[in-house]
């Protein structure tokens, strides 16, 4: 699946499961593929939740509807601003109770 546009409606056609809901069926909104698994990154308005799925079926291929445009145009990929050392995080200070 080349050239496809971030914000086309896609459809899932694999079983799928996110926090009890089978999306299986249901549409969403493609983000972009990860070059290492292949794996699509969908994002589901009607529950509110991402999903990384294999496969999908595009609705109309490069065509992005008006109701996604808004969408999409807010997602960016997120960017870290720190090092790694300063996003490294060992806990509040607290031991963990020996039993």
């Amino acid at each position: 699946m080349s050239d496809m546009v971030k914000g086309e409606a896609v459809i899932i056609r694999q079983e799928y499961d996110i926090f009890d809901n089978l999306m299986e069926g249901a549409k969403g909104i493609y983000i972009k593929t990860d070059e290492d698994t292949g794996k699509h990154l969908i994002y589901f308005p009607q529950i509110g939740e991402w999903g990384e799925v294999a496969k999908i079926e595009r609705v109309s291929p490069g065509f992005v509807p008006a109701e996604n445009e808004k969408f999409v145009s807010r997602v960016t990929p997120l960017k870290y601003t720190a090092d790694e050392k300063q996003r490294a995080f060992s806990g509040f200070g607290r031991k963990k109770k020996k039993w």
